[in-house]
């Protein structure tokens, strides 16, 4: 792991303990990741998605949602310009947008006409009202205050990483609370992750290094039947430095040299 991205990582984590209780998070589904097939535009739709539950619209500035996000604004913009237009083979985008001529800011709203615009409102919304049914998508939280990116490809590894852990941690509660022994733990192998969340292979093993790095969850490796699965339990967030930390049970690589493959 570069030096940059540890010295950045460690900012992050002294930042939660710096800032205790001021937690900031965004919520996603596995549904709209597969649709969009980008994690950006993901987490900027479950943003968007959020408010439009709650306040009937959602109006904002793009630089006030990559505040938000912790993205570049560009990215933001990318998000905005490619979830205003449909998708692949599809009629409707996921999200509509009303012109606001006094003022930089937007009004958009999830497309009630795309299906699955209208489910992940649906969803929200129950989800602000404690309800649920068998049309409400999953949601998993995503603790943005974890980390305080400065480069975009670390905020781009950490995104996802982050979205990882949103999806196991909520597995460990499920299982916890489905379970008569109270099971703690969620098991899957890196490929079974990988299918889940639609990523490639050794992005999943990559984003698994630096959650063990910076300790966000306690793994034990096992081997079942030639299958390498991974017992993940929870674990209290790290609050030291990060050269305090354990080392990684996996050799890593610069964040940069994760991304060089384009279709990931």
């Amino acid at each position: 792991m570069t030096r940059k991205f540890k010295n950045n990582f460690s900012s992050g984590l002294n930042t939660v303990a710096d800032q205790c209780g001021k937690k900031k998070q965004v919520f996603f589904a596995l549904e709209v990741l597969a649709a969009t097939k980008s994690d950006t535009q993901t987490l900027v739709l479950g943003h968007i998605a959020y408010h439009h539950a709650k306040h009937g619209k959602f109006n904002s500035s793009a630089s006030a949602v990559a505040k938000h996000l912790a993205y570049s604004i560009n990215a933001v913009k990318n998000a905005f310009k490619s979830l205003l237009e449909p998708l692949k083979d599809e009629k409707e985008p996921l999200l509509v947008e009303t012109p606001n001529k006094s003022s930089y800011s937007r009004t958009l709203h999830l497309n009630v006409k795309h299906p699955l615009g209208y489910r992940l409102l649906q969803s929200y919304t129950q989800m602000l009202n404690k309800q649920q049914s068998s049309h409400t998508l999953r949601l998993y939280p995503v603790q943005l205050h974890l980390f305080d990116s400065k480069s975009r490809y670390d905020s781009r590894h950490q995104h996802k990483m982050l979205m990882l852990q949103a999806l196991i941690t909520s597995k460990i509660k499920a299982g916890k609370i489905a379970s008569r022994n109270k099971r703690d733990t969620y098991q899957q192998s890196i490929s079974q992750l990988a299918n889940k969340l639609g990523w490639a292979y050794m992005t999943v093993k990559s984003l698994l290094e630096t959650m063990l790095e910076v300790g966000l969850l306690s793994v034990v490796k096992e081997k079942l039947k030639n299958i390498c699965k991974f017992i993940f339990r929870f674990k209290p967030p790290v609050k030291a430095k990060f050269e305090s930390l354990q080392s990684p049970q996996f050799a890593t690589s610069a964040p940069i040299e994760r991304y060089r493959d384009p279709v990931i």
